[in-house]
């Protein structure tokens, strides 16, 4: 029967400890699950590289970042419960609330400005900003987080910038010119970027 060796649990400790993996109970449960699988497998005569490989393959096929993905999915997972609710629900008074308001200024009807504040509140207020921190949170990579942060930025000033027209307000071209630099230069390249990359 093969049992690890000192050098071998290094190596394993060495690894997860390189990881991406923030927390330290985290780290050392999995490092007692590599250990016991890869222990397991040496000792039907497995070599350890090869136990070592199927070991990881197992636990992380997609890498250690899907693991705390994933556990912080679990930990979070009632508060993710209660974001997405939110989220559709202002997704869906906010799609209601802009179809209403182009019917109530096509027609020239009352209060269609009052449907449109309150429309542009909730989609300002609560649905952009809820969809961002769903996106954000889910996201560990510093590079999708700003890709994020950029296309919340240009869509609140593509939103601002609509309602100045509309509302005759000031600053239009001031608007219309940060958001064309912001989603044109930040968000569009690094979102294609994105695609292009999945397809590879």
């Amino acid at each position: 029967m093969n049992a690890l060796t000192e050098k071998q649990i290094d190596y394993i400790t060495q690894v997860v400890n390189e990881s991406t993996i923030e927390s330290a109970e985290m780290k050392e449960d999995l490092i007692d699950h590599f250990c016991c699988a890869v222990e397991a497998d040496m000792q039907k005569g497995v070599s350890f590289e090869t136990a070592y490989n199927k070991a990881y393959h197992y636990i992380c096929p997609n890498g250690f970042d899907e693991i705390q993905r994933e556990t912080i999915y679990l930990l979070t997972f009632k508060n993710i419960k209660k974001m997405k609710k939110l989220l559709y629900l202002s997704g869906y008074l906010s799609a209601i609330g802009i179809t209403t308001t182009l019917f109530m200024k096509l027609f020239h009807l009352r209060y269609a400005s009052l449907v449109m504040m309150i429309t542009a509140a909730i989609l300002l207020f609560v649905f952009l900003p809820t969809l961002f921190s769903h996106l954000y949170k889910k996201d560990l990579s510093y590079g999708k987080r700003m890709m994020y942060v950029c296309g919340f930025v240009g869509i609140v000033l593509l939103v601002v910038f609509i309602l100045s027209q509309i509302c005759s307000w000031p600053f239009l071209n001031a608007v219309l010119l940060a958001t064309l630099l912001l989603l044109n230069f930040a968000f569009f390249p690094m979102w294609f970027l994105k695609m292009y990359r999945k397809t590879c």
